[in-house]
């Protein structure tokens, strides 16, 4: 199939409104990156950082997180260090999860952005950082409602510990545990979907990969217990910046170029490599 590549610009101004669900392992180094383009191209536009999370000790060890923004709100502790860095207009969410797709239509909402003239192109953004089903659930239908979106979802794999990694030093793990963690952790995927005028141009994460739609297992981050959500396993941070490598290629482009190409990015972080297909038509 020929592959093709998207203008968003078509002559016009690019006003690009991202909105970046989920300041995490991979979120925090994507909004590093989009933060620093976004001052490189002087890309007209806003960025909107939605978690409800604060930081934990266990963030210390790979997330950008300082001991000073301890028990802070991540979203909110990001934001205002690379807003003051790079000058850029960076807002924030943090009142709640974002677990519908009615908190998705405010978070986007441009009553007074002046961004829908004649000369301009307004470009929507949703880059997901999530580690969970549910949410990507909230985020296709929220694509399939809504007209014009570039929707950049990004997951890893998680490094497989014992259930008692916090507790047990990994001098006391098992041969068995022991290789399951050396080999876990490493892959990830950036999936690209795109709809222009209610036209779908790139199909997104859960249509690439339907047993999202499938897991009924997973439960809203809301509901999830303090044991529940402590217990979750670790990512590797060199798999975080790989992600984050990935967003910024796709983002590089848009700022740069004001086009898009790529539809999925793969990559392993231990073999050092990433590989990408195309948006065909």
């Amino acid at each position: 199939m020929p592959k093709i590549s998207v203008d968003f610009t078509k002559g016009k101004r690019l006003f690009t409104h991202i909105v970046l669900v989920g300041a995490g392992g991979n979120g925090g180094y994507v909004i590093q990156q989009v933060a620093q383009m976004l001052n490189i191209f002087d890309v007209w536009g806003k960025m909107v950082i939605a978690d409800y999370d604060h930081y934990e000790e266990k963030n210390l060890a790979n997330q950008l997180c300082l001991r000073q923004d301890l028990g802070r709100n991540k979203a909110e502790v990001l934001a205002k260090r690379y807003r003051s860095a790079y000058q850029v207009n960076i807002e924030t969410y943090s009142a709640s999860y974002i677990e519908n797709v009615e908190a998705l239509d405010n978070l986007f909402n441009t009553d007074y952005e002046g961004c829908h003239g004649w000369s301009t192109s307004y470009v929507p953004i949703l880059i997901s950082c999530v580690d969970n089903n549910f949410s990507r659930r909230v985020f296709h239908e929220y694509f399939e409602k809504v007209d014009n979106l570039l929707y950049i979802d990004i997951g890893n794999e998680e490094v497989q510990v014992p259930n008692d990694f916090r507790i047990r030093s990994k001098d006391a793990w098992t041969e068995e545990e022991l290789e399951t963690y050396e080999r876990s952790g490493f892959t990830g995927q950036l999936v690209c979907g795109l709809k222009i005028n209610g036209n779908v141009i790139s199909e997104p994460v859960a249509s690439v990969f339907p047993d999202i739609l499938e897991d009924q297992d997973e439960i809203a981050p809301s509901e999830l217990s303090c044991t529940e959500l402590a217990a979750s396993n670790p990512q590797r941070v060199i798999t975080n910046r790989y992600s984050a490598l990935a967003a910024s290629t796709i983002l590089n482009e848009i700022f740069e170029l004001g086009t898009l190409s790529t539809h999925k990015i793969f990559y392993h972080s231990k073999k050092g490599y990433m590989r990408s297909e195309p948006i065909t038509q």
